[in-house]
């Protein structure tokens, strides 16, 4: 458990051409680490793995992550091209489609997320809650690209956090 009890926010600037900036932001409530980056060239931002706040005690869902990164973008000049998730969260709840039609950027997850909807069907006995699909605009294979302003995002399979990772 970590004692951080504020988010913090992290910028990795570019170092060069070819290289984006990145703001990472953790979000103490989840313990995870969601992600801005930016071609700085064009402006054009990728936000990545950026979460729902959940407050547990009283069930109710907040978007105060999401107005944080959304507050960055618009501090930093950027338009949003992109929503991503790196692989499907089982420790917070996704707001990439909440993004997706706040900002009208795609949404986007690797393709191996339909294994672990699968998974997750008959774990959670819930066949129709996560369909992606329906849920995400692309799925992304291995090895695809994608671009972000004059940037290329290649797809890669890294598993073992999750399946589909």
């Amino acid at each position: 458990m970590s004692l951080l009890k504020e988010p913090v926010i992290r910028h990795s600037p570019s170092t060069g051409a070819d290289s984006p900036d990145v703001w990472g932001i953790y979000d103490p409530d989840t313990g995870s680490i969601q992600y801005v980056c930016a071609d700085p060239a064009t402006k054009r931002a990728a936000l990545i793995d950026v979460v729902w706040n959940l407050d547990p005690k009283h069930y109710r869902f907040s978007t105060g992550s999401m107005d944080q990164v959304l507050a960055l973008v618009a501090e930093q000049g950027l338009t949003v091209a992109w929503v991503l998730d790196t692989h499907p969260h089982a420790d917070h709840v996704m707001a990439s489609a909440q993004l997706g039609r706040r900002t009208g950027a795609p949404t986007a997850i690797g393709d191996k997320v339909g294994d672990i909807a699968r998974i997750w069907a008959g774990l959670y006995n819930l066949p129709h809650a996560f369909d992606p699909v329906r849920d995400f605009d692309r799925l992304l294979a291995p090895g695809e690209t994608i671009l972000l302003g004059d940037l290329s995002i290649r797809v890669m399979l890294s598993p073992g956090h999750t399946l589909g990772r």
